[in-house]
């Protein structure tokens, strides 16, 4: 649980941007919004695909960059 606590002087802006910035630092939205709805798991298929595709890209940008 992320909390933040008033620091002398600190306006309340200011602790809202400071508990916005942990918050999202913190990676819990990302977390939340990819467990938000319940994903099929990919057949051996999918992952092989993927896979090759992911190569040809790194190919390509190794190509471009070498």
């Amino acid at each position: 649980m992320i909390y933040t606590i008033k620091n002398d002087g600190e306006t309340n802006e200011k602790m809202v941007l400071r508990y916005k910035k942990l918050f999202f630092q913190s990676r819990i939205v990302s977390k939340l919004r990819s467990e938000r709805y319940n994903k099929k798991a990919k057949s051996k298929k999918q992952i092989r695909e993927s896979a090759i595709i992911r190569s040809a890209y790194r190919e390509f940008n190794t190509k471009i960059y070498f």
